[in-house]
């Protein structure tokens, strides 16, 4: 259950505060920001711009960034006379992946207006950052620092964004071994795909929840899906099963290695449900058996993200007491008939006041991947990372090394899983190149990867 079901908090942890976001990772990255342009854009407006105004800034507190920029388009000569309406519709550019014209009119407002407005250097940071363009946005983002007096919220924020950009333009980032590509509108809408799992058969079926109205038939809700691999490209994701998707929210978690059960989430709302495991019967699409896993965990305890592939143990996420702030990885070791020991947090290698999230273990049993939010190591947002259980003991682990670009990008980059034939991988991503929200990519390896052999 990772980010895809809307409504919940994560804590962005540096100074253990509540940004406010998505379930687990944020659409809008940096909500802060939203309450400061709301704010700016109340100042004193014309009587001849003030409805388009008003409207305007009702659709872009709402997210609606769409409506937002036909309503102030709709105004002639509004956003090329007037600086603030100009800012606004740049912002909502921005937000709605356009940042070819978003940068053009930041860009126009910076030079025409020189210091009056410091948040469109913010914003030209954000379009450069998303552009993994690190050195100029790493100064658009110290001109805004400079504007800021005190040591408040967004200063923070800023200086965090910094350390992500920094880490972007160290070379050992990038690695030429690796191509990430979108899957395409076949998989992909402007709607929220995430949480994608490849087949353990190998058969070139790829799993993933979605959140899209034409087959849910219940907006705000997530269904299960899947789509086959083909010489013709990825087909149209269809429900797994007739009986799996009800009016509720289903989320996929797992798939057992011989593919005979399915480990999901199902609730009224994100936290509100249960973890499952659904095993299909000899009778095809017409039975399901449906049981609750053995492991002692619930997302009513603060558990989310949780992996059960592991031969060893289950891994998962979550925010129990006694942990190192916000969310932290566990580990639940597998006892004789059926039984598991006591949670044991992965420690202050692994865990630390930022979140890491949706744990994956490699087929050699000590590989992990998982999503860290943790500006020392990511270059913006949630980065794929990776341990190694050190050997011969049973829960100490490497401090994580970021598991590189393309792979990684500026946006939140979570649920990454390699597949069984060594050389392709997928995760979920919201960044600036995709359709919204969410897509789902796959990652070709030049060289198989070896903890799958």
């Amino acid at each position: 259950m990772c980010k895809g079901e809307k409504g919940k908090e994560v804590k962005e942890k540096g100074s253990k505060g509540v940004m406010g976001s998505k379930y687990l990772f944020s659409l809008s990255l940096y909500p802060l920001f939203t309450l400061l342009l709301v704010a700016f854009f109340s100042l004193p407006l014309s009587a001849q711009k003030k409805d388009k105004m008003d409207r305007a800034q009702r659709e872009f507190a709402a997210g609606d960034y769409a409506g937002a920029i036909r309503t102030l388009q709709s105004a002639r000569g509004l956003t090329e006379s007037d600086a603030e309406a100009g800012l606004l519709l740049a912002v909502c550019q921005f937000h709605a992946n356009d940042l070819i014209t978003a940068e053009q009119g930041l860009l126009t407002i910076t030079e025409q207006e020189k210091d009056g407005y410091p948040l469109a250097w913010f914003y030209l940071g954000r379009v450069y950052h998303a552009q993994h363009r690190f050195v100029r946005a790493a100064t658009e983002y110290k001109r805004y620092l400079r504007s800021l007096s005190g040591d408040g919220p967004e200063r923070k924020t800023v200086v965090r964004l910094l350390r992500n950009v920094d880490n972007g333009i160290r070379a050992g980032f990038v690695n030429d071994e690796m191509v990430a590509e979108n899957m395409g509108a076949t998989v992909n809408t402007e709607n929220d795909e995430f949480g994608p799992i490849p087949s353990p058969t190998g058969s070139g079926r790829l799993y993933f929840s979605l959140l899209r109205p034409d087959i849910s038939g219940n907006r705000g809700q997530t269904d299960i899906v899947a789509t086959m691999a083909s010489d013709l490209g990825w087909s149209p994701p269809s429900p797994v099963n007739p009986l799996l998707n009800t009016s509720g929210q289903e989320n996929l978690l797992d798939i057992s290695p011989d593919g005979q059960r399915l480990y999901y989430y199902r609730g009224n709302d994100a936290t509100d449900g249960r973890f499952l495991i659904d095993t299909f019967s000899g009778a095809g699409n017409n039975q399901l058996v449906t049981i609750q896993p053995r492991a002692p965990i619930s997302p009513a305890m603060g558990d989310v993200t949780p992996f059960f592939g592991a031969a060893d143990a289950v891994y998962f996420s979550s925010r129990r007491p006694g942990g190192y702030g916000g969310l932290d990885l566990y580990r639940m070791v597998r006892l004789p008939g059926g039984r598991f020991g006591p949670p044991q947090n992965l420690g202050p290698n692994v865990n630390g006041p930022y979140d890491e999230v949706c744990p994956f273990v490699a087929k050699d049993g000590r590989t992990v991947y998982f999503s860290s939010n943790d500006p020392a190591i990511s270059v913006g947002g949630f980065d794929v990372v990776r341990t190694y259980r050190v050997a011969g003991t049973e829960n100490r682990f490497t401090v994580p090394e970021n598991a590189g670009m393309p792979l990684n990008s500026a946006g939140d980059d979570t649920h990454f899983r390699l597949a069984s034939d060594t050389f392709t991988g997928f995760l979920a991503s919201d960044r600036k190149e995709g359709y919204g929200s969410r897509d789902i990519y796959v990652v070709y390896y030049v060289e198989p990867r070896e903890e799958m052999q």
